[in-house]
């Protein structure tokens, strides 16, 4: 907070010692003068008389109609919803001797959301008893939308300069270990003259040339899943999208005896790339009825809900699940597969981790071994 309003709140709590007077410190023209250049306002409690206190600077930042009253039942309207248990805490601390500074969603009369910077003291009588609680607050939305709109680019950056590295270590090292395969055998028929090993190593070449030919095709995947352009986000309803991928997979959702239980009535919908929410549930579907446990039907939860105010998909599944203390730092590069005997390329997690990542959002992974695992995807 700058120097007016340091100045301000040592003005509004320079006698907070003692007990509040008839007239309110805000009828002082030396403190209004600072409120309004500084846009910050004041507001106190009293735990003796029971009433409350809003300075007309503070009215002017809520927008609060000239007949309002203040009190402590209204007090934690003028929060935003997600942030009023935060604000109570505060309050409830301050009234027990413990001083805040903070900045925090407050909502103006009509309900408009807006950051501020808020602080707040105990006042204490001539014996030493808190008898209330007063304090300042400053409209910072601008600074602070400005702060987080820094912050989400700088993740972006970081993000994508991530999967910058990760793209090129896969090209540097995918690319070089099937040119240096086709060297070797081109290398070996020159010098062949044997029949038999000659159309081995024809064999070997034409296995080299697809294994390069797949490799490409993935690193297609990847290129095509980073360069998707945000304005293509549509309105998506989830149940839609399960419905469509189960569909496309019903034989296999069939063979296995899978069920599938879902509930997305938190979140029913989500502005997304279709394909991409598409893929996902295609991967996480088939990656839990192809890693079933061959001891039960495998059976697969969804839902959407809410956590910390970001829409969150979970997939669990009962399944073989992965032992994350050998591979939970693998588990989402390329070409990674943790189960003998099952067709796998390796490239499913890697793919839906890039897409989703694209997007700005993340992906986590439990699991334990002979139990099951479970996804998570905030969007």
């Amino acid at each position: 907070m700058n120097f007016l309003a340091q100045k301000r709140k040592k003005t509004l709590l320079k006698n907070s010692s003692s007990s509040f007077n008839d007239v309110s410190p805000f009828d002082n023209f030396y403190y209004k003068e600072i409120a309004k250049l500084n846009a910050a306002g004041g507001w106190s409690v009293n735990f003796v008389d029971k009433v409350s206190f809003l300075d007309p600077e503070g009215r002017r930042i809520l927008k609060t109609p000239d007949d309002f009253r203040p009190s402590l039942k209204n007090a934690l309207d003028f929060y935003a919803p997600d942030h009023k248990e935060l604000a109570a805490g505060y309050f409830m601390a301050c009234s027990n001797g413990e001083a805040f500074s903070t900045t925090i969603k407050m909502a103006t009369f009509e309900g408009n959301v807006f950051w501020a910077k808020a602080m707040g003291t105990p006042v204490f009588n001539e014996e030493g008893e808190i008898i209330g609680i007063q304090g300042v607050f400053q409209d910072v939305n601008e600074e602070k939308l400005k702060e987080i709109r820094l912050q989400k680019s700088i993740k972006v950056i970081e993000s994508q300069n991530s999967r910058l590295f990760n793209f090129a270590h896969i090209v540097s090292h995918n690319l070089r270990s099937h040119a240096s395969n086709l060297h070797l055998t081109l290398e070996l028929l020159k010098s062949i003259d044997n029949k038999t090993d000659e159309e081995e190593l024809k064999d070997s070449l034409y296995t080299i040339s697809e294994n390069l030919n797949n490799t490409i095709n993935h690193l297609n995947e990847i290129v095509s899943a980073q360069s998707k352009s945000l304005s293509e986000r549509k309105t998506i309803s989830f149940e839609k999208t399960l419905d469509n991928v189960s569909s496309s997979i019903n034989r296999m959702i069939s063979d296995a005896e899978a069920e599938i239980y879902s509930d997305f009535s938190e979140v029913p919908e989500i502005d997304y790339l279709p394909s991409y929410m598409d893929s996902i549930f295609l991967n996480l579907l088939t990656n839990a009825i192809k890693y079933r446990h061959p001891d039960r039907s495998p059976v697969i939860d969804i839902c959407t809900f809410k956590e910390n105010g970001e829409v969150t998909l979970m997939i669990k599944d009962n399944g073989l699940g992965i032992d994350l203390e050998k591979h939970g730092d693998k588990v989402f590069n390329m070409y990674q597969t943790f189960h003998e005997g099952k067709e796998s390329v390796g490239i499913g997690l890697f793919i839906t981790k890039n897409q989703i990542e694209t997007l700005q959002g993340r992906i986590s992974i439990e699991s334990k071994v002979d139990i099951g695992t479970t996804f998570k995807i905030v969007f």
